[in-house]
């Protein structure tokens, strides 16, 4: 089984911190400090490692530190890894007009090559997007899950995403899309079949999750394809091709597809309280981390921003005595150690961007 998890990171010019070769416990790392003092740009930087992408900003250059007596220079973060007995270096550098990634020695010349050996899952302030926002979160949310399980999954939304882009161009100069369409629909049903794939597995590992969460709690998923129920694809895309040519693009497929989540036949996220989305979108965080062990070996780094601030202390306890059996390297943020009544491996503060071990 892959082991993977953080024995040391190193942060330069990444928001406001800097840290050289800090160690890191394989099981639950806490840190500690002030508002403002780093805690969340720590997680923020493990989860960019992890995924190029930020849970705060959708502008990269936000990442990188700035000065007022010099030019902006550039964001670094390395890890140390250690996955089963092998132990390698991970790092990316972001410069304002230029990204580079590196494995040990080796520069890796695609995004999906390299995020595929640190496989990260965040619980954080805008995790409630997946059940409140627009249906691009909860694709994104399916396809991350997917990308881990299925070994074809990038190429076929690689393709998939090359077929809408030149159908779309072809409907927006008034052309005919006929050269396009049977890629499109070869591609888009099996992105659509590994979406529902990974749905399937969510659902069966979701109730031993409440249980132990929140008994009481129940919601029901189900995935909507992006075109009317009860037709394939081929069949949704003849329909609609005149709608598409007058609109000058592709109105379905599974670029608008996405999960409707039921409470008691109710939509979630209109029937929900504040706490049980919280509790919800954290199950679904565990829910895929046993999924991705249990299917692929694949054990995940986990993170929880602000922990205490989004669960009560019911919450609060299920979770970390669910957590402690997993056997993942957990990270949490707090602003007080005694917020939370429970023996950390490893603790750590952060002041003004700094950090040092708490013994």
């Amino acid at each position: 089984m892959d082991l993977t998890h953080l024995t040391s990171l190193s942060i330069t010019q990444f928001r406001n911190l800097t840290m050289t070769d800090c160690p890191l416990s394989a099981g639950f790392n806490l840190l500690v400090g002030d508002n403002g003092a780093g805690k969340t740009s720590v997680l923020e930087a493990i989860y960019y490692l992890s995924t190029l992408k930020s849970f705060r900003t959708q502008t990269h250059n936000d990442l990188i530190a700035r000065y007022p007596d010099r030019d902006r220079g550039c964001a670094v973060v390395r890890a140390g890894v250690h996955q089963d007995d092998h132990d390698f270096f991970m790092a990316l550098e972001r410069c304002k007009d230029q990204f580079r990634l590196r494995l040990g020695r080796e520069e890796v010349p695609r995004a999906s090559l390299f995020v595929a050996h640190l496989p990260v899952l965040a619980l954080h302030a805008q995790s409630d997007d997946l059940v409140l926002a627009g249906p691009e979160f909860r694709r994104k949310f399916i396809d991350r899950m997917a990308f881990y399980l299925f070994a074809d999954f990038v190429p076929a939304y690689a393709q998939f995403a090359r077929m809408l882009k030149q159908r779309n161009a072809a409907l927006r100069t008034g052309q005919s899309t006929e050269i396009w369409d049977p890629l499109f629909i070869q591609y888009g049903e099996r992105l659509n079949e590994q979406r529902v794939a990974a749905l399937d597995l969510l659902k069966t590992v979701l109730p031993q999750v409440f249980e132990a969460l929140a008994p009481q709690l129940s919601v029901d998923m189900q995935f909507h394809p992006g075109h009317k129920s009860g037709l394939d694809l081929s069949e949704a895309l003849a329909r609609n091709r005149e709608r598409d040519r007058e609109m000058g693009q592709t109105l379905i497929g599974p670029q608008r597809a996405d999960i409707l989540f039921t409470l008691n036949d109710y939509a979630f996220k209109s029937f929900a309280s504040r706490g049980q989305i919280k509790v919800f979108t954290a199950a679904l965080t565990l829910a895929t981390a046993h999924i991705w062990q249990a299917q692929r070996g694949k054990r995940a780094v986990l993170l929880f921003d602000d922990f205490m601030s989004e669960f009560d202390a019911h919450h609060s306890s299920a979770l970390l005595h669910y957590l402690s059996n997993m056997g993942h390297q957990v990270f949490i943020s707090a602003v007080d150690r005694q917020q939370i009544d429970f023996p950390f491996d490893a603790v750590f503060r952060l002041d003004a961007g700094q950090i040092s071990a708490v013994v």
